[in-house]
C-alpha cells in the first residue's frame, strides 16, 4: 500500500527533563515503521541534555521545539494544534508503544468509520523491573465517573473531534486527560480492543507516583463539571452543601445522551463514597464520617467495611451521631 492509503497518525510527545527515558520513548514511536506517521515533540526547555537526544532524531520528526512552556497540558496542546493527522494521541516522554500499535489502531479506525475513539490495555512497568497489566474496561458511564478508569497512553481519537470539543484544560495539572475524556467519550462512539498497546512507566519522578491530594481534588473539579451538565439541579446544591462542588468557573460538558435519573443517582452515591475514602486518607475523619452517612446503602456499607479493614483504620463511629 502507498503511504497515502494509510490513515495519517499524529503522535505528540510532551517532555521536560526526561533525558533518562526519552530516547526509548522516541524509538518506540519511530520503531513502529508506520508509513504515514507525523511525530511531534514539544520539550519544555529541558536542561538535562534532552534537547541533544531529540536532535539526533531530527530528520524523522515532523516538528520539534525546546522552549519554556506553561506545563504539560500547554505542551500537549501546542502539539495537538499542529497535528494534521486523521488520528491523534499523545505519548509522554517516559512511556512506550508496543510494536504494531499504530498499525493496529489505524486498521480499527479504517474498519469502523463510525468510531471516534479507539483504546486498548496498558502494561504498567516499575523501577524494580516489575510489570502489571492494567485492563481498560469497556466504556460504561457509572464506572467511568466513579474513578479515572481509562488509562491515557493507549487512547487514540479522530483529529476532527477537536473542532467541536476543543483541547486540554491547561488549568488542570493531573487530570487534564480525564477532563478531555469527558468531552470525547460522552459524545463519540468508542471501541475497546483487547490488546496491550502501550507501557506506562511508574517511577519516583512521576508526578502521580505518591498519589498527591491535588490529584483527588482535580477529580472533584471534573466531577463537578459533569454535575453542572445535567438538568437535575438538586445534586449540585447537595454537593455544594457538603463542600464537594468545585466549579467556580461554571464549566460543563456537552452530553450527547443524557443519562437516566437512576444512573445519575448511583453516580452521585459513588462519588460521595469516593470522597469519603479520600477524606480518610487526608485524615479528615469527621468529614469522612459525614460523607459515609450520606452515601450509605447496603452496597456502600460493604465497601466501607472492606476499606476500613484493608487500611486498618480504628474508627469508633462509621456514621456520625444524629
Amino acid at each position: 500500500m502507498a503511504k497515502e492509503e494509510y490513515l495519517k497518525i499524529s503522535i505528540i510527545t510532551p517532555s521536560f527533563n526526561q533525558a533518562k527515558y526519552i530516547e526509548e520513548t522516541i524509538s518506540s514511536v519511530l520503531g513502529q515503521n508506520y508509513p504515514n506517521l507525523e511525530y511531534i515533540i514539544i520539550d519544555g526547555g529541558s536542561s538535562d541534555g534532552s534537547e541533544n537526544i531529540i536532535k539526533t532524531f531530527d530528520k524523522h520528526l515532523a516538528y520539534w521545539i525546546s522552549e519554556k512552556d506553561k506545563g504539560q497540558s500547554d505542551a500537549i496542546n501546542k502539539g495537538l494544534k499542529r497535528a494534521t493527522g486523521d488520528i491523534v494521541a499523545w505519548l509522554n516522554s517516559d512511556d512506550l508503544y508496543l510494536p504494531c500499535t499504530l498499525e493496529t489502531v489505524a486498521k480499527v479506525f479504517s474498519d469502523n468509520p463510525d468510531v471516534g475513539i479507539v483504546y486498548g490495555d496498558v502494561e504498567n512497568i516499575y523501577i524494580d523491573g516489575g510489570r502489571k497489566l492494567y485492563v481498560n474496561k469497556e466504556f460504561e458511564l457509572i464506572n467511568f465517573l466513579s474513578h479515572v478508569s481509562i488509562h491515557q497512553p493507549s487512547v487514540f481519537w479522530r483529529r476532527k473531534a477537536h473542532d467541536s470539543v476543543g483541547y486540554l484544560d491547561e488549568s488542570l495539572h493531573y487530570l487534564m486527560d480525564y477532563d478531555l475524556w469527558m468531552h470525547l467519550f460522552l459524545n463519540y462512539k468508542s471501541m475497546k480492543i483487547n490488546q496491550i498497546l502501550s507501557r506506562f512507566r511508574i517511577h519516583n519522578d512521576s508526578k502521580t507516583y505518591k498519589n498527591p491530594p491535588e490529584l483527588y481534588l482535580e477529580y472533584r473539579k471534573v466531577f463537578s463539571r459533569f454535575i453542572n451538565s445535567i438538568p437535575e439541579e438538586t445534586y449540585k446544591h447537595q454537593l455544594a452543601a457538603l463542600d464537594l462542588y468545585d466549579n467556580s468557573e461554571d464549566k460543563n460538558y456537552t452530553i450527547a445522551k443524557p443519562p437516566h435519573k437512576k444512573i445519575i443517582k448511583t453516580i452521585y452515591k459513588n462519588y460521595l463514597l469516593a470522597c469519603a475514602i479520600q477524606e480518610y486518607t487526608f485524615k479528615n475523619v469527621k468529614k469522612a464520617n459525614k460523607l459515609f452517612y450520606h452515601a450509605f446503602s447496603f452496597t456502600a456499607c460493604i465497601k466501607i467495611i472492606y476499606f476500613l479493614v484493608k487500611n486498618n483504620l480504628r474508627v469508633q463511629h462509621i456514621l456520625p451521631k444524629r
